[in-house]
């Protein structure tokens, strides 16, 4: 008689017990399947159970490699015989153990930190609690998206307490409830349990680079001095950032350009220098911790100086104080917590009492943050 070499040589089953009090979990049964691997040319298959003392609590003759079982919780051991066409015993597998075991409700209390910043690397967490047993499944769930990080058990220290690690998961800012299985299937949710947030309630971003002037409109000189392009150009910022949020953020900008005009005809040129400063609310949404997109809007004032030549005899010169109004969108790409990139355009409405302009202003920036 050969042995049944295609079984299983271990297996565990789980007993669920539901959220019935212990006394009667010694008690209940629920139905289980003990399948195994079909044996080509069987004819039946015998089924043997015996419990922890030997006693033989189980005896059936199967056409089908499964049957459903009703046990109670303990270990017992098993045997199925292969019969073949001539009701011969054809292979046989050795008595195998099998565990039912009692599925206990995870009661988790807290996690430690309570809070994490998303400036710092993610440190391991405690989880504590009672009946957490070796081998639970342990996830952080962000309530709004429902975001799932898989936790990585590194110490189980007890039913009471395990260390645990997200090592492929990128917090984002939010609120995230912990959930907790045991083996044996059944499970609980602390709601609320973990905060991520930022560290600094408020962020200084500096930001200095290049910003050329494109004249677009015009109410008085451009008909005649039609140059597109002036390539002298700088601008400067200060952000205060004041509300951070999952994926968006709000802020005030103070922001400073300098620029120079010049252009003509043959008998005529004028030469234009003009410094901006103002004030814009700023919004920033987060595509990820690297990119991100800005739009601002908002005015403030510009001095100008121009001067104006007839055929090389200096002419007419004047300077101004003058009110505008400005829009910008911008991407920015950050390097790391602190440093990055950012490229936009913007548009300058400048005020004066018998004219108005607008002006193209294309942006290359880099800034630090604080």
């Amino acid at each position: 008689m050969r042995k049944f070499p295609t079984l299983l040589g271990f297996l565990f089953l789980v007993f669920a017990s539901g959220l019935q009090a212990q006394d009667d979990d010694e008690n209940a049964v629920v139905g289980q399947t003990l399948s195994w691997p079909a044996v080509e040319g069987a004819e039946a298959y015998e089924l043997t159970i015996r419990d922890a003392q030997d006693r033989e609590v189980l005896h059936r003759s199967l056409e089908v490699p499964s049957f459903d079982l009703l046990l109670k919780p303990g270990i017992y051991h098993y045997q199925v015989k292969v019969s073949n066409v001539l009701d011969q015993i054809e292979a046989e597998t050795p008595w195998t153990p099998l565990v039912v075991l009692r599925a206990e409700v995870p009661i988790p209390r807290e996690i430690q930190p309570r809070t994490i910043y998303l400036e710092n690397p993610t440190p391991p967490m405690a989880v504590s609690g009672t009946l957490i047993k070796t081998g639970a499944t342990i996830n952080l769930i962000e309530r709004e998206t429902g975001e799932v990080a898989v936790g990585k058990v590194v110490s189980h220290l007890s039913d009471e307490q395990v260390t645990v690690v997200f090592p492929d998961f990128t917090f984002t800012y939010g609120t995230y409830d912990l959930f907790v299985q045991n083996p044996g299937g059944l499970k609980h949710t602390l709601r609320k349990a973990l905060e991520v947030k930022y560290e600094k309630p408020i962020d200084l971003h500096f930001a200095l680079g290049y910003s050329p002037a494109i004249p677009v409109y015009d109410s008085w000189f451009t008909e005649i001095w039609n140059q597109g392009f002036y390539p002298l150009g700088a601008t400067s910022r200060i952000d205060v950032i004041f509300l951070k949020r999952a994926v968006d953020q709000f802020g005030l900008g103070l922001d400073a350009d300098v620029w120079r005009q010049t252009g003509g005809l043959p008998s005529a040129t004028i030469q234009s220098q003009y410094v901006s400063g103002g004030m814009s609310l700023v919004y920033a949404y987060l595509f990820s911790k690297q990119w991100r997109a800005s739009a601002r809007i908002g005015g403030g004032v510009v001095a100008s100086w121009h001067a104006l030549d007839y055929q090389g005899v200096p002419g007419v010169s004047w300077n101004s104080l003058d009110p505008y109004a400005s829009t910008k969108l911008e991407v920015s790409y950050w390097f790391t917590k602190w440093a990055y990139i950012e490229g936009g355009v913007g548009l300058i409405h400048g005020f004066d009492n018998g004219y108005s302009a607008g002006l193209l202003k294309p942006e290359v920036l880099g800034g630090l943050a604080f």
